[in-house]
């Protein structure tokens, strides 16, 4: 969510704007194809590499709002390392993670709420 909340500000929709699917997350999706991100059709709202991918890449597109290396590459790290232990369809099965995958989810997430005025 602060992913895509930092995305829908950066290209200007207010705080309170209500984000639809058809209006919003589906335009940022082919936006993100567009840019060459792989975006994968199911679950494509909850693909926290793509938007953490997209967010770098849109940014890189205005030189006032590029982030600075290595910022840029640690936002997109960091949405990788999720997508690689989490997927939005883990949400409907039985699933116990290991510590060590607890521990780098935890790290990930966290570093991205910290830096989150940054993004």
């Amino acid at each position: 969510m602060t992913l895509k909340a930092s995305y829908f500000s950066l290209i200007g929709l207010a705080e309170t704007h209500l984000i639809t699917w058809n209006a919003d997350l589906q335009p940022a999706i082919n936006r993100g194809r567009g840019l060459g991100i792989a975006w994968l059709p199911q679950g494509a709202g909850h693909n926290v590499r793509a938007w953490s991918e997209l967010l770098v890449a849109v940014r890189a597109l205005l030189p006032a709002t590029t982030y600075p290396p290595p910022f840029d590459l640690e936002v997109q790290r960091r949405g990788q390392r999720i997508e690689q232990l989490w997927r939005e369809t883990l949400r409907y099965r039985k699933n116990y993670a290991y510590l060590f995958e607890m521990r780098q989810i935890r790290e990930a997430t966290e570093w991205l709420l910290v830096n989150s005025h940054a993004l």
